[in-house]
């Protein structure tokens, strides 16, 4: 049940909420403004279109360390792309050739992975396109998938936990024509609202912890102190009624159940690949790390409303017996807390009509399935690098090829999850659809275009999907769960398309 924003405020002054209670340690919670919360302005990234030369969008992007101020006056050291943290929304059109020019300016390697794209192997970002430092990286590529909100973050081998968490990420918007017709709300940081959720914990002195325990390392990283886009106790005002909140799930390893302070519908309208056929009315969503939504939210004039996560589904917690049974209610998911507020004091009446009617995603007929492959993501006790995550009992060796994929075939791949908690799994260079999770259909919200999925421990789900377009025995492609640590830790492997 989903507390009050009374209730909330509460159990913060009697110190109740440790989520929310800032930063979780004394000397830095004395540092900050308890009359701030939920009034900081939220930061909207800045929109970057590009430049058109000789007919290529042309991206110029620089991967830089910088100062932030989070909480009060308290420096934090970040990284970000073309700034201080997190990186601008690039913009791109379906059919267009883009060309982008990303600097490493770190002093390490690093990486950067287009995440949702379709796109050649050597071109994705992955592991084996490594950026050094000093040196500029071009890759190029079409954009021949539907309008989308994709988005990009570094995806360095063993680095990617740490590197994301720090600030290397930004979201990718895919526009194209059917999508205006449809008259969304799209005015940029008017009616059209991305929106970054992260998760993070910070030293006394104003920096990121990052990894300080074991339970860091089995659960993946989480923090006490919410940030969107980088801002937090972020506050939103409202300018039109009807907004459209582009939500990505750009933390570590937390699991969000989104919904509003009043449990009110609100109209889900896309997945990670694109549109849903038609609005989906829902209260709450689950959104997994790395996967995204849109929803249209009808603010009333006057309001002021919080944006909460509220406990995980049941059966996202593990039943199992002993320490590894209670790894999902040691993940944290299982508390209540605000994430953002919404201040629609000042917002006109209501006047935008709502389409029945959206566009229908792509779909497979099972019946040209030419094949079915079986993957079980399971964690054991060895935490060392790669020691205990595994997929088909194997951790990630980067010299591995572990499938080989026909160009063209359609595939359904069957994800079953051992594990004594919830998994993220994420395909790279494709969008799929899901079949079924245990048999039964997947739920509305879900039916849609993908490239992550939430498995549930012990569950079993099947996607299709296809690999299309771009061929090279030589570069693979990985696929991972999206718990960063986990995929650092070896959960990932590797597979290459062939003709």
């Amino acid at each position: 049940m989903m507390l009050t924003r009374r209730k909330f405020l509460r159990s913060v002054g009697a110190g109740g909420i440790a989520l929310v209670a800032p930063l979780g340690i004394a000397s830095v919670a004395a540092a900050v403004d308890t009359s701030a919360w939920f009034r900081n302005p939220l930061r909207i990234p800045a929109m970057d279109e590009g430049r058109i030369i000789d007919g290529k969008r042309v991206f110029d992007l620089a991967m830089q360390y910088g100062t932030s101020h989070f909480i009060n006056n308290l420096a934090t050291p970040t990284a970000g792309i073309n700034g201080s943290y997190l990186g601008p929304v690039l913009k791109v059109k379906r059919g267009e050739d883009v060309h982008l020019k990303v600097t490493n300016r770190l002093s390490e390697p690093s990486t950067l992975h287009w995440h949702g794209l379709n796109l050649p192997a050597i071109m994705d970002g992955g592991p084996h396109q490594v950026i050094p430092m000093g040196t500029t990286w071009e890759p190029r590529f079409n954009i021949r998938q539907p309008a989308a909100t994709q988005w990009y973050h570094a995806h360095m081998y063993h680095r990617t936990g740490i590197q994301v968490y720090h600030g290397l990420a930004g979201l990718l918007y895919i526009d194209d024509d059917e999508l205006h017709d449809l008259q969304l709300p799209s005015e940029y940081g008017v009616d059209d609202i991305p929106l970054v959720l992260q998760d993070r914990a910070f030293n006394q002195d104003g920096s990121l912890r990052y990894m300080g325990s074991m339970h860091d390392r089995m659960i993946g990283m989480m923090g006490p102190v919410m940030l969107v886009n980088g801002t937090a106790f972020a506050s939103f005002k409202v300018q039109k009624p009807l907004t459209r909140l582009r939500l990505l799930n750009g933390s570590n390893a937390r699991i969000y159940n989104l919904g509003l302070e009043d449990r009110r519908e609100f109209l889900q309208i896309a997945t990670d690949g694109g549109l849903l056929a038609q609005p989906v009315a829902m209260r709450n969503l689950v959104l997994a790390p790395g996967e995204r939504c849109e929803i249209l939210v009808e603010f009333k004039p006057g309001e002021d409303i919080l944006l909460w996560h509220s406990p995980l589904p049941r059966r996202s917690r593990s039943s199992g017996p002993g320490m590894m049974g209670m790894m999902g209610m040691m993940a944290g998911n299982d508390r209540p807390f605000p994430i953002m507020r919404f201040d629609a004091s000042q917002s006109p009446a209501m006047t935008r009509k709502i389409p029945a009617q959206l566009l229908e995603p792509r779909s497979w007929s099972t019946t040209e399935a030419v094949r079915n492959r079986r993957i079980n993501l399971d964690m054991g006790m060895g935490m060392g690098m790669g020691g205990g995550f595994r997929i088909n009992g194997k951790a990630m060796d980067i010299n591995r090829i572990d499938f080989r994929v026909r160009l063209g075939e359609i595939e359904i791949w069957e994800i079953g999850n051992s594990s004594p908690m919830a998994h993220p799994f994420h395909i790279h260079d494709t969008q799929f659809r899901i079949l079924d999770r245990d048999g039964k259909p997947p739920g509305a919200g879900e039916q849609g275009l993908k490239d992550t999925v939430l498995v549930y421990s012990g569950e079993r789900v099947r996607i299709i999907t296809q690999f299309e377009h771009y061929a090279d025995a030589r570069a693979p492609y990985m696929f991972h769960c999206h718990i960063l640590e986990h995929e650092d830790a070896g959960m990932m492997g590797q597979f290459v398309v062939v003709a």
